[in-house]
């Protein structure tokens, strides 16, 4: 049985990334251990944390969301035809849960899936170590500089294709007589393409420092 990142996330799996990250940011504030004194707090912190981790990287997500539309499509279906055997395998699922849940992992079939949920409990049991002010600073931080990067990196892709788009419109309007309007319109983006470049490269460098 796999874990329901969506469901742990409280998101629908055409979550964008920065749904992905307010909703991660929302309820690990809401369940670290720290501020949280309910018996499964600890449990639900450290899948809070596991989830996001795997949904908010895109390989992890690509891999993760093949075996989450596999199981939950499959489970979906034998629920709804209410098959004897459905209810037998679900009997067994129930009885194999434990009472050292904490130990249990999930059996992806990517040994990836497997590798990257291993290193995301011991990040996230790492988390639930720090106390409470120094995790909150810990994920506005997380949060601000997600955000940088995913504006700097449209600015980058921005800028590279208008800088392609101009240089194309100079090269078709020059070589085609009698087109005024492409070489003008390759003199407009190019310029915008180039700044909106530098821009990027200079809000990281600044960033850095």
């Amino acid at each position: 049985m796999i874990p329901n990142h969506y469901k742990t996330l409280e998101i629908e799996p055409t979550a964008t990334k920065e749904e992905i990250k307010k909703a991660y940011r929302r309820l690990a504030l809401k369940f670290h251990p720290d501020k949280n004194k309910n018996p499964d707090a600890h449990e639900k912190f450290i899948a809070i944390n596991e989830a996001y981790l795997i949904l908010f990287d895109d390989e992890a997500r690509v891999k993760y969301d093949r075996e989450y539309q596999y199981y939950f499509g499959q489970k979906a279906k034998a629920e709804n035809t209410g098959t004897h055997q459905q209810r037998q395998d679900d009997k067994k699922q129930e009885e194999t849960k434990s009472s050292s849940s904490k130990q249990q992992e999930p059996q992806f079939e990517d040994e990836d899936l497997n590798k990257w949920t291993r290193n995301a409990r011991q990040q996230a049991e790492s988390f639930a170590k720090m106390a409470f002010n120094d995790f909150s600073n810990l994920v506005v931080g997380m949060v601000k500089e997600t955000g940088f990067q995913l504006g700097n990196a449209f600015l980058v892709m921005l800028g590279a294709l208008l800088s392609m788009g101009g240089c194309g419109n100079i090269v078709v309007g020059l070589s085609t007589k009698g087109e005024i309007g492409n070489p003008i319109l390759g003199i407009i983006l190019l310029p915008i393409g180039i700044l909106l470049y530098k821009l990027a490269h200079n809000n990281y460098d600044n960033h850095k420092t």
